[in-house]
């Protein structure tokens, strides 16, 4: 079991059908959810707490949310550099889905960050390749990490190693083929 951990403007969206907090059952723990306003469609930016693993799904129909949050994670997990049968344990936890307030204000803070990062995605690409968004949201440097890097935490988390552990392998997952440009002054 996880809790979607959402955004007070998202649970409001949703109905507020919050449950009663139950830890998580996995390794990865919850998730967290917020709104992201895009045009020409809205989108939701889940982000796992423990890793800052990303997965970015669109937020109509908000009926099937859920539904689909729990295929983009468990896609999501599958394509952590660990073994298949520390991924195969993480999946059970994404059967049992339920809706929460989001609380822990570093990973807001994360999601705030990754939200200006997908503006200048969508500001400096075109079309709506959600899954390249969400992979190229993953290979972002996150400085509340013990390892910096999404991917690595979410292997150390599965496997149980620590995070100086040589044996750790992390494989660079393919990246969209151009960089963002960027102005004269960095931007």
């Amino acid at each position: 079991m996880i809790t979607l951990r959402c955004s007070a403007q998202l649970l409001r969206r949703l109905g507020d059908v919050r449950g009663a907090e139950v830890p998580a059952s996995g390794k990865l723990g919850d998730w967290y959810a917020r709104i992201v306003a895009t045009r020409p469609r809205h989108l939701v930016l889940c982000t796992n707490e423990r890793s800052l693993l990303c997965v970015v799904i669109p937020l109509a129909p908000q009926h099937q949310l859920l539904d689909r949050f729990v295929e983009a994670a468990r896609h999501r997990i599958n394509q952590i550099p660990a073994p298949a049968e520390a991924r195969m344990k993480e999946r059970p936890a994404l059967a049992d889905v339920q809706l929460g307030r989001a609380t822990n204000r570093s990973v807001i803070g994360s999601m705030n960050e990754f939200t200006y990062a997908i503006d200048a995605w969508f500001a400096h690409r075109s079309g709506d390749d959600l899954e390249a968004l969400g992979l190229w949201l993953c290979d972002t440097p996150c400085f509340p990490l013990r390892t910096t890097w999404p991917w690595r935490e979410a292997e150390l988390l599965l496997t149980g190693r620590g995070w100086d552990d040589p044996s750790a392998t992390t494989r660079v997952l393919p990246h969209p083929p151009d960089p963002i440009p960027r102005d004269d002054h960095g931007h």
